[in-house]
C-alpha cells in the first residue's frame, strides 16, 4: 500500500500564517491555516468519517470558469465517500499568495447541489475555497448542515491515480471555539503492483 499525506503544512515565515498570527482572536483564525475544514454550525463530525473510501476527480483542465458537474463523472461517488477535487490550484501559486486566494477555481452551484445528493462525507480541494466570499460561507453551511465538511488547501493530488479508489483517513481535534478545524488527511493506495 502507497500512502499520500495530502495535508499542507504551513511554515511561520508563510504569509497566511503571519496574517493569522496578527489578528485579535489568532486562536480561533489559525484554524484556517493549511489544511481544514469549516464547522460553522458547531456539529459533531461522526467519527466513522476518519476514514472512507476516496474518488478523485481532476478538473486541472478547467481554467478561467466555474467547475460544473459537466466537467466531472459522478457515477463513481457513493454516499460517504471523500470527494478530492484536483483543481491544479495549489500547483499554479503557492499557497499563501494573493493569486492563490484570489485565483482559485471555484464549484458552480450545480455541482455543489449534486455532491450534496450524493450524501458524500466530504469534499476536498487543492484550493482556498468552494465559493469566494460569503458565498463560502453559505456553501459551507449547506453542505454541514447535510453532514458534509469541505476541507480546504489539500497538497499532492496529483500523486492520486484518478482511475483507482483509495481509503481516506482523516483525522482532527474538536474545538468547541473554533469555525476552522485543522486536520491531517492520508490517502492510501494499492501499489502498482497490487492492483
Amino acid at each position: 500500500m502507497k500512502y499520500i499525506d495530502l495535508t499542507l503544512t504551513v511554515r511561520k515565515t508563510n504569509k497566511a500564517y503571519q496574517w493569522a498570527q496578527s489578528q485579535l482572536k489568532k486562536e480561533i483564525v489559525m484554524g484556517h491555516v493549511g489544511t481544514h475544514f469549516d464547522v460553522y454550525d458547531r456539529s459533531n463530525i461522526p467519527l466513522e468519517y476518519m476514514q472512507t473510501r476516496g474518488v478523485l476527480l481532476d478538473v486541472s483542465h478547467v481554467k478561467g470558469r466555474e467547475i460544473t458537474s459537466d466537467d466531472v463523472d459522478l457515477d463513481y461517488v457513493k454516499p460517504g465517500d471523500f470527494v478530492l477535487i484536483r483543481t491544479g490550484a495549489i500547483e499554479r501559486h503557492p499557497y499563501g499568495s494573493g493569486l492563490y486566494f484570489r485565483e482559485g477555481p471555484i464549484l458552480a452551484w450545480d455541482l455543489i447541489e449534486e455532491l450534496i445528493d450524493s450524501r458524500v462525507s466530504f469534499i476536498g480541494l487543492d484550493a482556498s475555497d468552494i465559493r469566494r466570499a460569503q458565498e463560502h460561507v453559505e456553501a459551507e453551511k449547506m453542505c454541514e448542515a447535510k453532514g458534509i465538511y469541505v476541507v480546504e488547501n489539500l497538497k499532492n493530488l496529483d500523486k492520486i491515480k484518478p482511475d483507482v479508489v483509495c481509503k481516506m483517513l482523516t483525522m482532527w481535534q474538536d474545538d468547541i471555539e473554533a469555525t476552522g478545524v485543522r486536520c491531517r488527511v492520508v490517502a492510501v493506495q494499492p501499489e502498482d503492483d497490487e492492483e
